[in-house]
């Protein structure tokens, strides 16, 4: 069975050993973390999965390009006008590179790999994640890397950031930040 979070929208699939003599059980966003309660009458009500034409499930995010993916569901994101979001290289061989948000969706991977901000570390993919900004918040993802993307130590594939968040990939750690409109208009 297929289940959308009510908090963030992420989809999530669910075994039917969930429900307990016919009972609803709770569980876990795998995006965002918070509770889910399953309810076997709205199943039925979740739409199917949409594939995409042309799309080979099996094929890796950099083979296919990530615009070709995710075009369309960022058309519509807009970065918050109060706030000005960075990304900075707290650790690693490009400790100090510092990266402002100008789009929605920023990639993230190895020096010459394409991405948006390149990292100089061979421990991390071409096209190694991804940082969103929606309205309800800032989303870490990782694009299928090799070595993984890390939050508290904890490798994950979807998260969500908050504020001085530090997430690694390979060796190196990066921290989001955010700035209010006032602060970077401020003259010293």
């Amino acid at each position: 069975m297929r289940v959308r979070c009510s908090h963030c929208g992420a989809k999530q699939i669910v075994d039917e050993q969930r429900f307990v003599n016919g009972r609803p059980s709770q569980i876990t966003c795998w995006m965002c973390t918070r509770p889910i309660k399953l309810d076997p009458a709205a199943a039925g009500a979740v739409q199917p999965t949409v594939s995409i034409p042309g799309l080979v499930p099996e094929a890796k995010l950099t083979d296919l390009g990530l615009k070709a993916l995710v075009h369309s569901e960022t058309t519509s994101l807009t970065l918050p006008l109060d706030k000005t979001i960075n990304l900075v290289v707290v650790s690693g061989l490009s400790q100090g590179t510092k990266c402002e948000f100008f789009q929605p969706l920023l990639t993230i991977g190895r020096a010459g790999g394409g991405a948006d901000l390149e990292i100089d570390d061979p421990e991390v993919s071409r096209l190694h994640c991804a940082v969103e900004v929606r309205r309800d918040g800032v989303f870490l993802t990782d694009l299928r890397s090799t070595n993984g993307t890390y939050l508290s130590d904890v490798r994950v594939f979807g998260a969500r950031l908050d504020e001085m968040s530090v997430f690694r990939i390979g060796s190196t750690s990066l921290q989001l930040t955010f700035i209010s409109a006032r602060e970077s208009c401020r003259v010293d």
